[in-house]
This record gives structure tokens, C-alpha cells and sequence, in this order.
């Protein structure tokens, strides 16, 4: 949060937000989960624990992020086969939004309105910087409504629980603070270091070859070792703010250890906090390596094991590729 242009340092406890995201739930008829395309890994897994066996849909936001080619039907289908994937009961739909455009807005309407009957209590969920604000401020708007919720691409704004009338005073919303998983990327550091991770531009998408003993860093965060025989190819997705770098394998250690300000905006203090680590991990061709909270890579080449290194804590995963052909 802002005050007098400092940012603020104040967050309730993540025991305090837990135990408002489960009153919430249990006040509600349904829910509505608001995950960010550009980290589906980071911003979704989370809340399978909160459930409860009440229906919820599902909102993709930031849809306007997408890179050019991508293709809203094959995301939608996607998601419910990751959900599957998951464990998760099935959504009762699917919703692509924008936030930040207004884009699908006027769809979540109606199907709050087909999903509930007059009375009834949504609760709207999401993790810190998922753009939950963002999306109720232009349901209000769609109402005329003259109050909203502030935004901030800062997390941690929304402090407690919200209630708002929508559906022209049909049902209430109820908006609850943003959760840190505490497992992504963003979790580790100061805000406004965090607010570097979260992309405001359409995502970068890089086409790069890698040749064998040859890797790729993300935004001074993460290193790809490439550990295998032969040329091979990888798509790589990130904030455009943050720089790619190819690099060779026995460089990628001493270039995150080093952190030079051409490869990263994250702050000293919070690079003195990084404890590394690292994993050896294979791939299938049109698989994903996906890091909470940062970006991608898909494999597009024979498979073959990449050694990842990356802050202690971070939570990352294997997946079937999510943009981009599959062939």
C-alpha cells in the first residue's frame, strides 16, 4: 500500500488472512477463485485445501497478457485438464477476464446470476497481486456503482473482508485478502520487489536453441541447465521486465550468485535472503517447467533432464505444455 509514495510494510499475520478466507467460505453459497494466466502454477494449486465441497468458478484473469498467438478455447481446456490433473471437482465454468480492460466482466455477471439465488453470499478468492480488486471495481462499475475497492499492483491491499452489493442488490460479495502460498517466487521479497514479478505487458515469449552444456537464466531468479546430447529447443515465458539471459551451464551459479544489476531489479537486501538450490529434472517433449511466481520453459526437442537452481522454497512443476503448438 501506498502512503505519502512509500510502501508500505504493514501485513496482517498468514494465520490472521486464513482464518478470514475460511469465515468467508464458510458465510458462502458460492465461490469464485481468480487465478492469473501468466502463473497458474503459483496462483491456483493453493486452494484446492479450501474448497470445502462448495461449487466455485473459475476466473482466468488477465487474459490481456496473453501472447498473440494464443488461443482462448485451448486455455480454457487446458485448465480443466489441469484441474483434473489436481484432484479438483470440476468448475462450474470457466471464465476469461481482464481486469485491467474490462474484458469478461459482463460474462461473470451472468453467471453469478444463473449460479445464485437472491440472498445468496459469493466469496471471491485469490492470491496476493491475482487482480481480484481489479475485476470486483469494474463489476461495480458494470452496476454503477459509485464506491470500488482500492487496487495496487503492490500485494497485501486488501486487509480484511469486504462486502458488496451486486446483481443490483440481488446477492453480496464478499472480497477477502490476497493469500501468499509462500511458496512463489514473489513470497521472498519486499513489495516492491515483488511488484517486479508481476507483469503490467503482454508476456515474453523467447524461442531459444540450446546447444548441449548450454542453459538459460530468468530475471537473475532462476537457471535451466541443459543437460543433454544434442542441439535442442525451448520457448521460454516471463514478465517482459524480466531479462533472459543464455548463458553457459558452468556460468549460471556464479551468475546468480553474483546478481549483476543488468540481470536482475531485485534489491540487494532481498538478494542477501536467497538461500539456492538445486534439482535435476526431466522433461518429455511439449512439457513445461513451470516456477511459481516467475515464468516457464517448454521443452520442444527429444526429452532430456535440465538441473534447475532456484531460491530455497520456491515450489516448482512438471506439466503438460500450456501455450503454443503441441506438435
Amino acid at each position: 500500500m501506498m502512503h505519502y509514495g512509500e510502501v508500505g510494510e504493514f501485513h496482517p499475520g498468514s494465520e490472521t488472512i486464513k482464518k478470514n478466507i475460511v469465515k468467508a467460505i464458510a458465510l458462502s453459497d458460492l465461490l469464485v477463485i481468480v487465478c492469473d494466466f501468466a502463473d497458474v502454477s503459483g496462483s491456483l494449486p493453493v486452494w484446492l485445501d479450501f474448497l470445502a465441497g462448495k461449487p466455485y468458478l473459475l476466473i482466468i484473469n488477465k487474459i490481456d497478457l496473453l501472447p498473440v498467438r494464443a488461443k482462448q478455447p485451448e486455455v480454457v481446456e487446458y485448465l480443466k485438464n489441469y484441474l483434473a490433473s489436481l484432484g479438483w471437482p470440476a468448475p462450474r465454468d470457466i471464465i476469461m477476464t481482464s481486469g485491467m480492460k474490462g474484458k469478461g466482466v459482463d460474462i461473470w455477471a451472468g453467471r453469478l446470476s444463473k449460479e445464485t439465488v437472491p440472498g445468496a453470499r459469493i466469496a471471491v478468492l485469490g492470491v496476493t497481486n491475482v487482480g481480484k480488486s481489479s475485476l470486483i471495481k469494474r463489476l461495480l462499475k458494470l452496476e454503477g456503482s459509485a464506491i470500488s475497492p482500492t487496487i495496487s499492483k503492490f500485494p497485501g491491499t486488501t486487509m480484511g473482508l469486504s462486502n458488496w452489493s451486486v446483481l443490483k442488490g440481488r446477492n453480496t460479495l464478499i472480497d477477502t485478502p490476497g493469500l501468499a502460498p509462500e511458496d512463489r517466487m514473489a513470497d521472498l521479497f519486499c513489495p516492491e520487489c515483488a511488484s517486479v514479478l508481476v507483469a503490467s505487458q503482454k508476456i515474453e515469449q523467447k524461442l531459444w536453441g540450446l546447444k548441449p552444456d548450454k542453459g538459460l537464466i530468468i530475471g537473475g531468479l532462476c537457471g535451466f541447465s541443459y543437460l543433454g546430447n544434442e542441439e535442442t529447443v525451448i520457448i521460454a515465458f516471463s514478465s517482459p521486465e524480466l531479462v533472459m539471459h543464455r548463458t553457459e551451464n558452468s556460468k549460471i551459479n556464479t551468475l546468480l550468485d553474483e546478481s549483476p544489476s543488468w540481470l536482475t531489479k531485485i534489491c540487494r537486501k532481498c538478494r542477501q535472503k536467497i538461500e539456492w538450490q538445486e534439482c535435476t529434472v526431466h522433461l518429455e517433449n511439449n512439457q513445461d517447467l513451470a516456477v511459481a511466481g516467475l515464468g516457464w520453459i517448454s521443452l520442444r526437442g527429444v526429452a532430456a533432464d535440465f538441473t534447475i537452481c532456484l531460491p530455497k522454497g520456491v515450489r516448482f512443476e512438471v506439466r503438460p505444455a500450456f501455450i503454443g503448438k503441441k506438435s
